[in-house]
C-alpha cells in the first residue's frame, strides 16, 4: 500500500482518515484511542511470545530429561553385563577384600552407627560386613520399604536396627532381605556412616540406582558420611549423566580400592 511505502503505519493511516472525514475537534481523541489500541496490541504480542518461549523451554527440558534417562538405562545395562561376567569365586573374594579395606578405614572403625544393605546378585555381598559390624558392637541399620500411605502416597525407604543377621531378616520387597516386622518399629538413630548400593558408579561420586529413587530421597539432607559399596566392575570410566535429584556420594569402596570424593570429610583411604 502507498501508506506502507511512505512509512506511515497504522496510526498514520488513522490520523489521515480522521483529518479527511472527521470533525477536526475529534482528531486528538481518535489519535489517543488509536494509541491505546496499539499499546494493547503490543502487550498481547509480548504475552504470546512469552508463552511460546515457555512452551519451547518446557519441550527442550523434556527432551533433555528423556535423553538423560535413556543414557542412564544404557549405563545400567553396561554395568549389569560387567557384573554378570564375575564368577562365584570372584564375588566371594570381592566381598572379603571390600571388608578388608573397610577395616583400614578410620570412618568405618570409628562409626558407632552404620547403615548397610543386603546385596542382591547384581551387588556386592554384604553379609560378612554386616556380621563384622555387629560383632564390633556397632548399631547396624538396614533398610526396608515402607508402603505408601493411602492411595495418593509414595512408598519410601526406612531404617531399622538389626541385632541378629539370621533372626532379624527375611525376604521382602523386590526379593531383598529386609528387617522383619518385629524390629521395624524400633527406634533407629541417625547413622554416622551410610553405605549405599547402586547399579553404576563413576569417579566423581556419581551413582545410578535401579531407577526407583528410594536412596536418592533417603539421602537428601542426611548428615552422615555417604559411601558407595560395590564391585569394581560397576565403576564406569565415564561421567554418569545425573539429574537434579541424584545424590552425590562422599566415598566409594570396592574390592580394589577406597576412594573419598568429599574433601570436607576425613580422608583415610586411597
Amino acid at each position: 500500500m502507498i501508506f506502507d511505502s511512505l512509512g506511515i503505519g497504522e496510526l498514520g493511516i488513522i490520523a489521515v482518515v480522521a483529518i479527511l472525514f472527521l470533525d477536526p475537534s475529534k482528531v486528538g481523541m481518535v489519535a489517543r484511542q488509536a494509541a491505546n489500541l496499539r499499546r494493547k496490541w503490543n502487550n498481547i504480542q509480548r504475552e504470546v511470545k512469552q508463552q511460546l518461549d515457555t512452551l519451547t523451554l518446557e519441550e527442550n527440558l523434556r527432551d533433555s530429561v528423556d535423553s538423560v534417562r535413556a543414557a542412564k538405562a544404557a549405563l545400567r545395562l553396561e554395568a549389569r553385563e560387567a557384573v554378570r561376567t564375575l564368577t562365584a569365586a570372584d564375588r566371594s573374594q570381592a566381598a572379603r577384600d571390600a571388608l578388608a579395606r573397610l577395616l583400614d578405614w578410620a570412618p568405618y572403625r570409628e562409626a558407632k552407627t552404620v547403615s548397610l544393605f543386603c546385596g542382591t546378585l547384581e551387588e556386592l555381598d554384604t553379609e560378612d560386613i554386616i556380621r563384622h559390624a555387629l560383632s564390633e558392637g556397632k548399631t547396624v541399620l538396614l533398610p526396608w520399604i515402607e508402603p505408601a500411605p493411602g492411595t495418593g502416597g509414595r512408598a519410601r525407604m526406612a531404617l531399622a536396627p538389626v541385632a541378629d543377621y539370621d533372626r532379624d531378616l527375611a525376604e521382602g520387597a523386590y526379593g531383598i532381605l529386609e528387617p522383619v516386622e518385629g524390629v521395624r518399629g524400633l527406634a533407629a538413630p541417625e547413622p554416622d556412616l551410610i553405605f549405599v548400593p547402586g547399579t553404576a558408579f563413576d569417579e566423581r561420586g556419581g551413582r545410578v540406582g535401579r531407577g526407583k529413587g528410594f536412596y536418592d530421597r533417603f539421602l537428601e539432607d542426611r548428615p552422615g558420611l555417604k559411601a558407595g559399596l560395590a564391585f569394581e566392575a560397576q565403576v564406569l570410566r565415564k561421567k554418569l549423566p545425573l539429574e537434579a535429584h541424584d545424590q552425590l556420594l562422599d566415598g566409594l569402596v570396592t574390592e580394589r580400592r577406597l576412594r573419598v570424593f568429599s574433601q570436607s570429610r576425613p580422608e583415610n583411604g586411597t
